[in-house]
């Protein structure tokens, strides 16, 4: 460790707390386009904050027509590194004790919207910057620290910033945890559908759906039936799987309203939920109808499962050494009018394609089951950098030296800001075993956390560029 750096970094641990608390402040949750603002006024103004701030230390910067900002160490030298931060946040939520747009500190730590992911890693690598100049350090090459306004919905920023500007030959990110995240599995968002010419009848499911956005496991599902009993639903109802809660009302006219209730999980680790729609298959599929609906429910149940997560019954499983296993979510659900549309998430292992996948899910859906076709596939490859690579041994060597643990590479299921980017790791800004509710209520990071970030960074670019 650099002594002069950290003694520098801990002497301004208060001004790191305020430049911060300036950001959390700013509510920058993607908005509706503006004329120069493609992300709305608040993404904006997040951005020139930090423009500001970085301009105020010496640095020269170069706002790219509020998609991303540039901030360079010294911009006469060859570009060696890119760190990449993004200051747009998701909504708040509900559920928060702190404020989300005020930057509390309490019992060391630092709560609000942001300060996790990823306004508090984005203040620590501009604070490592600001060391390394204030304390005399000169780089072979350039550092550029790259500000985005658009991960949280897509990353459409870093599109536009590639289309005018090259990347430098190596990028990190602290958008996801140490030690170094080298491989992130590809992920498909899908739909399919089904339409029926004849739905009705004196004993029918009038309706069903269920779920919200399509990478969680979800945790409701509704159903409508009409013509049934309270004792046929009970009936049915053994058939569900016992983590599963079952509520329902008999209305006025006679439906009646089912309510499944199940355990949300991110799409990425759905073994740690419990699916509210698959669950609410298997009744539905288990009672007596006067028209196909039940049948229809039934082969779904049958391919979709509850608890199965691997996409076995889809003929999809897959797995390999660095990246685990493909998962698979039924995520969304809507039967109405006699039209069904499901919507699934799948993360799939580096030894499987986007193209891969579709055409075994193609060759099991056209086999005899519920009669579903492919409405819509959107795929993202899979992104991996060796973890041989000089890159990813210096950030581990890095780490290891900073935190005393051993370093080694992870493979995760989600997506961080560098999956688009040949080359580019995670690299922080979560430590292992923290959690800092990043998305939930009351997101924070300690404030130890925050500066032993900021000296990882500095003593990570000094190891790359120096």
């Amino acid at each position: 460790m650099q002594l002069k750096i950290s003694k520098f970094i801990d002497d301004h641990a208060g001004e790191m707390i305020s430049t911060l608390s300036s950001l959390i402040a700013i509510p920058s949750v993607k908005g509706e386009p503006m004329e120069g603002m493609p992300y709305g006024a608040e993404n904006a103004r997040a951005l020139a904050k930090m423009l500001e701030l970085a301009e105020k230390y010496g640095f020269k910067t170069t706002n790219h027509e509020n998609y991303v900002g540039t901030i360079d160490f010294d911009d006469t030298k060859e570009l060696g590194l890119g760190v990449l931060c993004h200051l747009d946040i998701v909504p708040e939520g509900t559920g928060w004790t702190n404020p989300p747009y005020t930057l509390t500190l309490s019992g060391g730590k630092l709560y609000g919207r942001g300060v996790a992911d990823d306004k508090g890693p984005a203040i620590a690598v501009l604070f490592a910057l600001r060391a390394l100049r204030e304390c005399g350090y000169r780089l072979t090459k350039n550092v550029r620290f790259i500000v985005g306004c658009d991960e949280e919905s897509g990353s459409s920023d870093l599109v536009y910033y590639r289309q005018k500007e090259k990347l430098p030959p190596y990028v990190f990110t602290p958008d996801g945890s140490y030690p170094v995240i080298n491989l992130e599995r590809g992920r498909v968002a899908g739909k399919v559908s089904r339409k029926f010419t004849a739905i009705g009848g004196e004993k029918t499911i009038v309706s069903a759906n269920g779920g919200t956005v399509i990478n969680a496991v979800p945790d409701r599902a509704y159903a409508t039936l009409k013509g049934f009993s309270p004792a046929e639903v009970e009936k049915a109802k053994k058939e569900m799987p016992s983590d599963i809660v079952l509520e329902y009302q008999v209305k006025e006219n006679g439906l009646i309203e089912l309510t499944a209730k199940g355990k949300a999980a991110h799409a990425s680790q759905p073994e740690g939920g419990k699916n509210a729609i698959t669950g609410l298959l298997k009744l539905l599929g288990a009672l007596s109808t006067s028209d196909v609906s039940a049948p229809f429910f039934a082969s779904l149940s049958e391919l979709y499962r509850y608890g199965e997560t691997d996409g076995t019954t889809l003929g999809i499983k897959a797995s390999d050494e660095k990246s685990g296993a493909l998962t698979f979510v039924l995520s969304k659900m809507s039967f109405e009018n006699g039209e069904f549309t499901g919507e699934f998430d799948i993360r799939f292992p580096i030894c499987e394609s986007s193209a891969s996948v579709r055409a075994k899910m193609e060759n099991t859906l056209s086999m005899e089951g519920p009669g579903l076709v492919i409405e819509a596939w959107k795929g993202v490859e899979p992104h991996y950098t060796d973890e041989n690579s000089e890159f990813v041994q210096k950030l581990l060597s890095v780490y290891e030296e900073m935190t005393h643990k051993k370093g080694f590479c992870i493979s995760i299921g989600g997506g961080t800001y560098v999956h688009e980017i040949e080359g580019g790791v995670a690299f922080g800004a979560e430590f292992l075993g923290d959690d800092s509710r990043m998305h939930g209520a009351d997101e924070f990071m300690t404030l130890e956390k925050l500066l032993l970030n900021a000296k990882i960074f500095a003593e990570a670019i000094l190891r790359v560029c120096q």
